[in-house]
C-alpha cells in the first residue's frame, strides 16, 4: 500500500478561511498600520500649518463646493473646468489633510467622463507644495504584511478572526518562507498589472497634467484594462468565498485556513480538529 502523501493532501481536508473573514482581518490590520500614522499626522498638520498631511486610512471626509479658485495652479487645472471641491480629511474631527479638487465633467451619452486634479492646501487654504505620509502609510502596511506572514503566518487581523496562512509544504512551521509570502504577494495583482501599467506609463509622460494624462485613448485602454482587473477580481472572490484556495496561494504553495484546525498531535504528526 502507498502511504506517500503529498502535501496537498495534507492541507487538503482542512477548513479554509472564508472571505469574510479574510476581508474582515484585512481591514483591522489596515486601521492597525494606519491610526498611529493618522494620530502623528494630525499633530505634524498643526505643527507644520498643513505642510505634512494624510489623506487615507480611517478617515472622514467633509467636502464643500470651493467658493474661489486660486490662480497659477501647478499643474494646470484641466481645461474648461466646471466644478471645484474643498475636501477635509480628519480622523475623529481632527484635521489631518485638505485636499482642493478641481474638474471638467463631460456627458458622453449614458457615460459621463471626469477629468480631475487635486491640491493639497495649507490651514490657511492656500494651495502648497506639501509632504504626504500616504505613501510612507502604504509602504509599512505592506512591509507588515510580509513580516507578519513570515514570521508567524498570521496577523494581528488574523488572530482575531482566527485565520492563518500556511506552507502546504511544511504546516507544522509557524511561519511561511520569505520568498512564499512574497510570491504570494505578487500574484494577487497579477490581474492589475495591465492597469497599474497603463497608469505609470500615462503618469511619467504627463508631467503631472490631467489633461495630457487622461486623455481619450486613456480612457479607452484603461476600460480594457478594467475588465482585465474586474475579471480577476470576481475570479479571486468566488474561489475564495466558496473557500477553494485562489490562484496566488496555488502558486505560492500555501492556505490560509482557520488556524484552530492544526494542532500537534504527536511529534512529527498532525491532526485536525472540527470547528
Amino acid at each position: 500500500m502507498n502511504t506517500n502523501t503529498s502535501p496537498l493532501d495534507v492541507t487538503g481536508d482542512l477548513p479554509r478561511g472564508g472571505f469574510w473573514r479574510r476581508w474582515a482581518a484585512t481591514l483591522i490590520d489596515w486601521i492597525v498600520v494606519a491610526v498611529p500614522f493618522q494620530i502623528v499626522a494630525v499633530v505634524l498638520f498643526a505643527m507644520t500649518s498643513g505642510m505634512v498631511q494624510m489623506h487615507g486610512g480611517l478617515f472622514f471626509n467633509y467636502c464643500d463646493v470651493a467658493k474661489t479658485i486660486p490662480k497659477s495652479l501647478s499643474p494646470p487645472p484641466p481645461h474648461d473646468a466646471n466644478f471645484a471641491r474643498v475636501c477635509r480629511i480628519s480622523l475623529f474631527g481632527a484635521t489631518t489633510g485638505v485636499i482642493l479638487t478641481v474638474g471638467r465633467a463631460t456627458r458622453e451619452g449614458a457615460a459621463t467622463k471626469t477629468v480631475t486634479q487635486g491640491y493639497m492646501l495649507d490651514q490657511a487654504g492656500n494651495p502648497i507644495d506639501g509632504f504626504s505620509l500616504d505613501w510612507i502609510v502604504v509602504a509599512s502596511f505592506l512591509v507588515y504584511l510580509v513580516w507578519m506572514i513570515w514570521k508567524t503566518g498570521r496577523t494581528v487581523g488574523a488572530r482575531i478572526l482566527r485565520i492563518k496562512v500556511i506552507d502546504v509544504a511544511d504546516t507544522g512551521s509557524s511561519g511561511v518562507p520569505i520568498f512564499k509570502v512574497i510570491t504570494r504577494h505578487l500574484a494577487m495583482i497579477i490581474g492589475f498589472v495591465p492597469a497599474l501599467a497603463l497608469f505609470l506609463y500615462q503618469c511619467a509622460i504627463s508631467d503631472g497634467s490631467a489633461d495630457a494624462m487622461f486623455t481619450d485613448r486613456f480612457f479607452q485602454w484603461f476600460i480594457y484594462a478594467g475588465v482585465i482587473a474586474l475579471i480577476w477580481s470576481v475570479l479571486l472572490i468566488v474561489q475564495v468565498a466558496r473557500k477553494k484556495d485562489p490562484v496566488y496561494d496555488r502558486l505560492a504553495g500555501t492556505a490560509v485556513v482557520r488556524s484552530r484546525t492544526i494542532e500537534p498531535a504527536t511529534p512529527g504528526e498532525q491532526r485536525s480538529l472540527p470547528t
